[in-house]
């Protein structure tokens, strides 16, 4: 696993269910791999302790991979479609592999190991377990993104899938350009790996993937866009949940106060998404709701001025509050976006940047929420959170997801296909 964000509360219960069935297991935790690699943190490192698993040393590089790389090359003459910026940008990550390798290596020579299972943005972890001759098992935090598939909506892209021979020729040009970016940018660094540990090269970085014993997209099958085809080792699990069993929350409104609760939920991590919250804030001024911004830790309360209705708060356990909840708004990052579906709870999606576009699309696809831009206005932001609330429709389809994600348990999916893995080696 490396620090990132959406990926953690999403892996780590798969850690947890496994020490829970009386599994050792063991987590190589390294830093971020974006252009600005995130330190392992203090609490990346308690989270994974907490799970029950071993923390083991992970070697640094003597220099950050990117090297000073800035952001990948334009697709034609420097420019890069607006819908394909954010699948490029998965693409320096790869810079990674080498030392991802190099790192699974060694930890496979000290010690016994039946699964080697890796974050799926870490395709050198993969070669290492290819190479030692191990069942590798790449998991894929969100829906079906790791790489282009028939029938699916371009990656990243936010797309809807096709209905006529005009959008399906679209999706075609957009996967045509993410291979292309791919070949370019992740390749040559994921051969590099492969060449280190002894391995033949390969011709796409995506044919990693169809080396591993298992793909596991940590998503309900149920919320993704239907693919015509999926290679045979791709399983949909179902999300993980991190706060399960976390306290009610305390309102700090009269029991009486019969005002609908608007969560506002934007990202823990630094997403650009200030602005977009003092827009919302401003929005939510006036409404008859009340309002329960979570700003997350990389964002200031004394930046923002809250109206009358709305209280600020660092952090609030999502399960803590979302049986409370009429509405949310959200950048639908993947764990987020489930949780509140899965209790019933419409969204307006605000989507930012990476997946966030493409999982914003299914929920308004099922009908389940209002999808606006990253720019919306603050009368924008305020028609959709009054449409969510007043439109019965949305908490219908909303509550029906609901019903469908009944009896998920995304964790425990998963644990079993890693324990059917390890039998069967």
């Amino acid at each position: 696993m490396f620090q990132g964000g959406g990926n953690i509360p999403l892996i780590l219960p798969i850690a947890a269910r496994l020490v829970a069935h009386g599994h050792y297991v063991r987590v190589l935790a390294g830093p971020g791999i974006r252009l600005r690699s995130a330190p392992v943190s203090a609490s990346f490192q308690q989270r994974v302790l907490a799970s029950g698993a071993e923390v083991v040393p992970y070697q640094e590089p003597s220099a950050n991979p990117h090297g000073g790389a800035s952001s990948p090359r334009g697709l034609v003459g420097g420019w890069t479609p607006r819908q394909l910026v954010d699948a490029s940008l998965n693409a320096p990550p790869y810079r990674w592999s080498p030392v991802w390798a190099a790192n699974v290596a060694v930890q496979l020579k000290q010690s016994p190991v039946d699964v080697v299972v890796a974050d799926y943005l870490l395709p050198g972890a993969l070669a290492a377990a290819e190479a030692a001759g191990l069942p590798a098992v790449a998991l894929v935090h969100g829906f079906y993104k790791h790489r282009p598939a028939t029938g699916l909506p371009a990656m990243y892209t936010g797309f809807m899938p096709a209905r006529n021979p005009l959008s399906a020729l679209r999706d075609t040009l957009h996967n045509a350009a993410v291979h292309r970016v791919y070949k370019r940018e992740a390749l040559p660094f994921l051969n590099a790996a492969r060449k280190q540990l002894g391995l033949a090269p390969l011709r796409s970085p995506f044919d990693q993937y169809d080396r591993a014993a298992r793909v596991l997209i940590l998503a309900s099958a149920a919320l993704d866009f239907p693919a015509r085809r999926l290679p045979s080792n791709v399983r949909y699990v179902g999300t993980p949940f991190d706060d399960a069993g976390s306290p009610a929350w305390a309102s700090p409104w009269p029991s009486e106060d019969a005002r609908p609760l608007v969560v506002v939920s934007l990202s823990t991590l630094s997403q650009g998404q200030a602005p977009v919250i003092r827009r919302t804030l401003e929005a939510l001024a006036g409404l008859p709701v009340r309002a329960l911004v979570t700003l997350g830790p990389s964002l200031v309360t004394a930046e923002f001025h809250a109206p009358p209705n709305v209280i600020l708060e660092t952090f609030v356990p999502h399960a803590s509050v979302l049986p409370q909840t009429s509405g949310m708004v959200t950048q639908c990052g993947m764990g987020t976006m489930i949780k509140a579906l899965a209790h019933g709870v419409p969204l307006v999606c605000l989507p930012l940047l990476g997946d966030q576009p493409a999982n914003a699309a299914r929920a308004a696809a099922r009908g389940a929420g209002v999808r606006l831009g990253r720019g919306a206005t603050v009368d924008q932001i305020r028609s959709a959170i009054q449409r969510v609330l007043s439109e019965p429709s949305f908490r219908e389809a909303a509550n029906r997801i609901s019903t469908e994600l009944q009896g998920e348990d995304g964790a425990e999916r998963a644990a079993e296909e890693l324990e059917a893995i390890a039998a069967a080696g």
